[in-house]
């Protein structure tokens, strides 16, 4: 069975906020502690995953820039 997330870093002047196939997670004061939890919560899903976010959008009008990983697995099904 074929396993998607999606992630996403939305960050302003002032703050990074994380969604996970368009949830709101939270918010971090930095780039860092942002993509750390979502390497958290994808090595949850897949054990040894690890993201690599890329700029997506960038405003320099608005200050904005957007930065989107996919978490892309295979699950094996166990019959007993």
């Amino acid at each position: 069975m074929q396993n998607t997330h999606n992630f996403l870093i939305e960050s302003d002047a002032t703050r990074h906020y994380l969604f996970l196939d368009g949830e709101t997670i939270a918010s971090f004061s930095t780039l860092e502690a942002a993509e750390a939890a979502a390497n958290r919560i994808a090595s949850r899903a897949a054990p040894g995953a690890s993201l690599k976010f890329e700029l997506d959008f960038k405003s320099t009008l608005t200050d904005v820039e957007i930065r989107v990983a996919s978490l892309e697995w295979v699950s094996v099904a166990q019959h007993g």
